[in-house]
């Protein structure tokens, strides 16, 4: 089965992408095909940059985690563009994308999933 996940808001105030990443990891540890597409303020977590303080979660470690595992991690240029993300600052393996491409996984997706806050 295809899995697309959206997620739609910043990576440390909600738990959107903390859902997002449980989602994909059991959906991979089944062997389904996921991708995981950063719209909005959730560009901002595929930043490799990021210091959370001591003892919090990784967010952009925790993708780069997925996309280790299989997963692919496509992120809205435009949003990146928005806020000052450069592909350079990427987590590798992640892919800046854009609303064609989402279009094109929602439309051959088994099962999308937008978080949303």
């Amino acid at each position: 089965m295809k899995i697309t996940i959206q997620v739609m808001v910043q990576p440390y105030t909600y738990q959107d992408l903390d859902t997002a990443v449980k989602i994909a990891e059991a959906a991979l540890k089944k062997g389904h095909e996921v991708t995981i597409f950063l719209f909005c303020d959730s560009a901002i977590a595929s930043n490799k940059h990021m210091k959370p303080v001591r003892g919090d979660r990784n967010i952009s470690q925790l993708l780069k985690g997925l996309i280790d595992k299989g997963a692919k991690v496509e992120i809205c240029g435009i949003c990146m563009d928005y806020r000052g993300i450069t592909t350079d600052m990427i987590i590798e393996g992640s892919n800046p994308s854009g609303l064609p491409e989402l279009a094109e996984l929602i439309y051959t997706s088994d099962r999308f999933i937008s978080l949303m806050a």
